[in-house]
């Protein structure tokens, strides 16, 4: 496997030209792509084995276009939200992922989490964090601390990205704990689990890029093909589709097929071939070039 351990990655031209020439681009106070007209959408992904939530992978690659100054000591933002697939009302029937830049009492973080959550009988979940600056996280991530001047954000070049400014983040499960990559390699996680899910399709009827229904809440940032496949890949897979840090189309790169795949180039239409489309609709998201 190899080691991402800077931004210098060269993308050749030609993959640029044929596949990825665009991305979405959420400006953080009105942009969203969601459906709540989600049809078949769940019945899909909790049709292989076990629950929603079991036996999944989420694949995406996001480009940190939020601000984190470095004075004052305090965030205007808290945290970005990258997607959510649960309910519209209730964070506790939900899958939801986000950069964690401060908590609710202006502490620092730098954590990428990842969460599945059940309500009932309790608030059960099943959700890990990568803190980007942990343990053996720094050489995968390129962040050395909580310091806002450290975090992932707009402008750190220390930030391992692609050629193009990009990560890609995979989280994958089967029933247990969650496996988070940047760019193609897994880090040091923590937990915060409780207890043992009991998910229910009824209930999500919410589906979102940048946006989180239930909270009316914004993220600024750029994505580019995210995709949910109905399995647990593995990590040779995974760095596959990391392709040496070159954007290319999901269904090239490895003998699974994504179930949900938007390529985020100019719409928000479903180009998976594995089940019906549920399309996106977009709401002042700006197609700006790679």
């Amino acid at each position: 496997m190899q080691l991402n351990l800077s931004n210098s990655i060269t993308t050749p031209d030609y993959c640029v030209d044929t596949w990825a020439t665009k991305f979405a681009s959420f400006n953080g106070t009105s942009s969203k792509a969601i459906t709540n007209d989600l049809g078949r959408l769940p019945d899909q992904l909790a049709s292989g084995t076990g629950t929603i939530g079991d036996n999944i992978t989420i694949i995406m690659w996001v480009k940190a276009t939020w601000e984190v100054p470095d004075s004052p000591a305090d965030s205007s933002t808290n945290s970005i939200p990258i997607f959510y697939l649960g309910s519209d009302t209730d964070v506790h029937e939900s899958i939801r992922c986000y950069y964690m830049i401060e908590d609710s009492s202006a502490n620092n973080k730098n954590d990428l989490f990842i969460e599945v959550r059940t309500s009932s009988p309790s608030n059960l979940k099943q959700i890990e964090f990568m803190r980007l600056h942990f343990n053996s996280n720094p050489s995968i991530t390129g962040s050395t601390s909580s310091d806002h001047a450290d975090m992932w954000r707009s402008g750190n070049t220390n930030i391992n990205t692609n050629a193009d400014g990009f990560v890609q983040l995979a989280f994958t499960r089967t029933t247990g704990d969650w496996t988070i990559y940047w760019n193609g390699q897994t880090g040091t996680l923590g937990d915060l689990d409780a207890g043992t899910l009991a998910s229910t399709i009824n209930d999500y009827d919410s589906f979102s890029l940048g946006f989180w229904e239930y909270a009316d809440f914004y993220g600024k940032l750029g994505m580019r093909d995210f995709a949910i496949y109905r399995e647990e890949l593995s990590a040779v897979e995974i760095d596959s589709l990391y392709n040496n840090g070159v954007m290319a189309d999901y269904t090239t790169l490895i003998a699974s097929s994504p179930h949900i795949y938007y390529p985020l180039e100019e719409d928000g239409d479903n180009a998976s071939l594995s089940g019906p489309p549920v399309n996106l609709t977009l709401s002042n998201v700006t197609f700006e070039s790679i």
